[in-house]
């Protein structure tokens, strides 16, 4: 029979893995390797797309390129699936590192970067048409005019990069507001570790979600206690552990005295001497 505490075993890999420079050199190598595996799956993607584009504004009897072999596609499908490994590496070798309970975002905007600078290399190098606005055919000579679908993929080169700069902005915005929100979370953990109010908390109920081990599994966490004045709060917060059992004194929370109510002012830790990221905000 296994006697060992599924909390205290996840606890113990989460102390191992925090600060540790094997994980941090993983969590470099592979967000280093992201843009560039991102980079070859763009040039697939713009493969992939020249090829519809090419269909829709000329014959299927026009055979430029057909002499090149398809070594591009080939690569950039591999770049592709090597950057989705990277970045799933990358964003959990950083987890690992800080130790903290919440996925880093920043490996997708890299991802985003190689991926519209592999489009947009590619997108240079696409054939042109052999007339602008219509068909030519080369072997019987029955010539068809552009329609919608022809013009507007005759404009991808332009569109396509276009698109994938934006989303890459995008992505780049997103990752920034998330790292700010984190940052102010340290900022006013450090605050109420200062000024505010550390108190022992209750765990009185554990829902789990996945299996230990697993990179997404965790557990929602309800906490109670006792604020100053002798009134009980409950909060709720998503725990990284999912072998944590109910109890009393299981917990700590970290709140601010003049507003124990405030759920965006109380912090849960739920590991003994927390750091700065052990503490879980609201949601």
């Amino acid at each position: 029979m296994n006697t060992v505490d599924p909390a205290r075993s996840s606890h113990g890999r989460v102390e191992r893995r925090r600060g540790n420079p094997v994980v941090l050199a993983v969590a470099v190598i592979a967000s280093l390797a992201i843009p560039v595996l991102g980079y070859l799956g763009g040039t697939g993607i713009g493969e992939l797309v020249e090829q519809y584009r090419t269909k829709a504004i000329d014959s299927v009897f026009d055979d430029r390129g057909d002499e090149v072999p398809p070594f591009q596609a080939m690569w950039g499908t591999f770049g592709f699936i090597g950057c989705i490994l990277a970045a799933n590496l990358a964003a959990g070798a950083a987890r690992w590192y800080r130790g903290g309970a919440s996925t880093p975002v920043f490996p997708v905007a890299l991802a985003f970067a190689g991926n519209t600078a592999g489009v947009w290399v590619s997108s240079r190098e696409w054939l042109p048409p052999l007339a602008v606005g219509a068909q030519i055919d080369p072997v019987f000579h029955r010539d068809e005019k552009w329609g919608l679908w022809a013009w507007t993929m005759y404009y991808a080169d332009r569109w396509v990069p276009a698109t994938m700069i934006v989303m890459t902005v995008v992505a780049v915005l997103v990752t920034y507001r998330i790292a700010r929100r984190r940052a102010n979370v340290v900022r006013d953990v450090k605050r109420l570790l200062a000024h505010g109010r550390r108190v022992p908390a209750d765990v009185v109920e554990v829902k789990p979600s996945g299996s230990p081990g697993e990179p997404d599994s965790h557990a929602i966490v309800t906490v109670s206690f006792v604020d100053p004045a002798g009134f009980r709060h409950r909060v709720t917060r998503r725990a990284p552990e999912t072998g944590m059992t109910t109890g009393a004194g299981l917990a700590e929370v970290l709140f601010d005295p003049a507003r124990p109510t405030h759920e965006k002012s109380v912090y849960v830790a739920f590991r003994r001497d927390p750091a700065l990221v052990d503490w879980l905000p609201a949601d």
